[in-house]
């Protein structure tokens, strides 16, 4: 009978509370945890808080309360099991969001793809481009990289990582031929 109020407290204060709990609080877990560790606290808060468990309180009001609080322990593990959204869960955590909502999400997605320079170009021509400069840049091509750029700002002047990033591709040229050896008495074969 002890256990049994026990676990009605439990989940009656937890029920109050999990409005103000992040994911890693529901599966009480530090937010540098492992993988595994995620893993491991969804399996013993999963047993603990199991629907079929709390049938037995034969009270509807815990009983309504404990599934409130599983699902949030499913949604939680759902969420940090997955390395990408746990990493757009953590952006969002330091923006002050505890739920990962569809609109959290693509939120998030947004902010990823603006910071991703890959995304920068509107305009198709643009586009083909830009990636191709960014190719270039990757294969420390840098005088293609300028090139590219140049010609992806023909069709769209206004874009500002284009310039931002013509203006890095240009010093990493320059600095690149510094560092060329010239010689003058190079002979050319024809």
């Amino acid at each position: 009978m002890e256990a049994k109020r026990r676990l009605l407290n439990e989940i009656k204060a937890l029920h109050q509370l999990v409005d103000d709990i992040d994911y890693y609080g529901i599966l009480m877990v530090d937010r540098d945890c492992a993988p595994h560790e995620i893993g491991d606290a969804y399996r013993r808060e999963s047993r603990r808080l199991h629907p079929d468990r709390m049938s037995s309180l034969e009270n509807a009001a815990a009983t309504k309360q404990a599934n409130v609080i599983y699902r949030l322990v499913n949604e939680a593990y759902r969420v940090l099991k997955d390395p990408e959204q746990r990493g757009q869960y953590d952006i969002l955590l330091t923006d002050g969001v505890i739920r990962m909502t569809d609109d959290a999400r693509s939120g998030a997605n947004d902010q990823k793809r603006a910071n991703d320079p890959s995304n920068a170009a509107k305009h198709p021509k643009a586009e083909k481009y830009w990636a191709m400069a960014l190719s270039d840049w990757e294969q420390k091509s840098y005088r293609a990289c300028v090139m590219n750029i140049q010609f992806a700002l023909n069709f769209e002047p206004g874009n500002e990582v284009f310039k931002e990033w013509l203006t890095k591709a240009k010093a990493a040229r320059d600095e690149a031929e510094s560092k060329r050896e010239k010689n003058p008495y190079k002979l050319r074969i024809m």
